[in-house]
């Protein structure tokens, strides 16, 4: 199985951290000769934000206000995971990295520079309707508020849509994978449109 470099993309609420997990068990079991890097975006910015610099400290402030962290802020904390994990050899999956034209760029840029061809998109489609449901079924009190989640699908329209557009353009495949189905249906499309099964 040839490497695979794969960055998800979906609404909050289409399930990318679900078939993300999958995925990664997948090629765990299915490429035992590969191992798996998938740079959590979440919880590299929450152990950054502990690590004392002025940077940090300046981050913390923005995400305490509920703002937006700088576009290069993930193209930085991934830079800095893959230096010390990645090799080039492994599976690569990115969920919250290319969320705005800038960031996919940067990660094409990576990406070309370990000579990656194989590059892919995978894309949850989900209604606003269904994902507005998921949300507020996950009982969270920030997926709750009306008024927030159509903030998240205006910013996922404006920002992330280009981006995904951006690694399009940099020749990165496009997979549209329906995102209404149950979960482990949404898998096996994955798969196939992988080629994986």
């Amino acid at each position: 199985m040839e490497a695979l470099t794969i960055a998800f993309f979906g609404i909050s609420g289409s399930g990318k951290g679900t078939q993300a997990d999958l995925l990664e068990k997948y090629l765990k079991e299915n490429d035992s000769a590969r191992s798996v890097i998938r740079p959590e975006m979440g919880n590299l910015l929450r152990a950054f934000m502990q690590s004392g610099t002025s940077l940090a400290q300046k981050t913390g402030e923005i995400v305490s206000a509920g703002g937006l962290v700088p576009s290069f802020m993930p193209i930085y904390l991934l830079t800095g995971m893959l230096n010390e994990t990645f090799n080039g050899s492994q599976h690569l999956l990115l969920d919250g990295t290319c969320r705005r034209p800038d960031q996919s760029r940067a990660a094409d840029d990576m990406m070309k520079l370990w000579g990656r061809t194989n590059l892919h998109v995978l894309s949850l489609e989900l209604t606003p309707d269904s994902a507005k449901q998921r949300l507020i079924a996950r009982g969270r009190a920030d997926d709750a508020k009306d008024e927030a989640i159509a903030s998240r699908f205006a910013w996922y329209e404006e920002h992330v849509v280009p981006a995904m557009k951006t690694l399009e353009d940099c020749g990165w495949t496009i997979h549209r994978i329906d995102g209404e189905p149950e979960v482990d249906v949404i898998h096996a499309n994955i798969l196939s449109a992988l080629k994986l099964a």
